[in-house]
């Protein structure tokens, strides 16, 4: 299999790597951009950098040059529901922009309530950002799936429920959009893998805890894909 793994930085999944004894070599004039082979995997790993403009970019560029049979993004981020509890996988299914907009009258506004954004504009499938890949599903099936919101700033424990009522999301990132979008441009088949590490309900941090999950739940999908 061709596998694109996406991750802020190669630290965060270096466990991983330790494990299957590899170490990647930048094989392409792409500065974010290095290459191993893992079991019967051919494996490009791209070091998105933090946020949703380097995702974006970075991303683009690989995909505009090659595509793969499958691209894995692994993100950590935040939880707005009490029983996901840090630690925990999910399977982000439906992204949504979680702070592009502004204050109407002490009022949030997003771009679809202002008409700038329509929910049948693409990318969009089925009235959003929605991940319609079913390969590999059995791979897949044990992680919870999960409404997202990606934002510019994290919430806190005072301001979360806002973005939790209006968009039904259960977890943040800062830069699952920045996957997702340009995957479903280019008709890459993907799946988002979120790691709590802070949940915005019970005061739980253990970002040590949640990069472990990450580590974890990669050899075992590297070994059953």
């Amino acid at each position: 299999m061709k596998l694109l793994l996406c991750a802020s930085s190669p630290t965060d999944i270096e466990s991983c790597l330790k494990h299957f004894a590899v170490n990647p070599e930048k094989n392409s004039p792409l500065s974010f951009l290095s290459s191993t082979k893992i079991l019967h995997h051919e494996v490009d790993i791209l070091e998105t950098g933090v946020g949703v403009y380097q995702t974006t970019y970075k991303l683009t560029k690989v995909l505009s040059q090659q595509k793969y049979h499958l691209a894995l993004k692994l993100s950590f981020g935040n939880s707005y529901k009490e029983e996901i509890s840090v630690g925990r996988v999910l399977n982000i299914i439906n992204e949504k922009p979680g702070d592009f907009g502004m204050l109407n009258n002490g009022e949030w506004k997003d771009h679809y309530d202002f008409g700038l954004l329509k929910a049948t504009d693409e990318p969009q499938v089925r009235g959003g950002y929605i991940n319609m890949t079913n390969a590999y599903m059995n791979v897949f099936a044990s992680f919870k799936k999960a409404v997202g919101v990606t934002v510019n700033h994290y919430a806190d424990v005072n301001t979360f429920q806002v973005r939790k009522e209006k968009y039904k999301a259960d977890c943040e990132t800062g830069d699952g959009l920045g996957f997702v979008y340009p995957c479903l441009f280019e008709k890459q088949s993907f799946y988002q893998l979120c790691f709590i590490e802070r949940n915005l309900v019970s005061g739980e941090v253990e970002f040590k805890k949640a990069k472990n999950s990450m580590n974890e739940t990669l050899i075992d999908l590297i070994q059953k894909l």
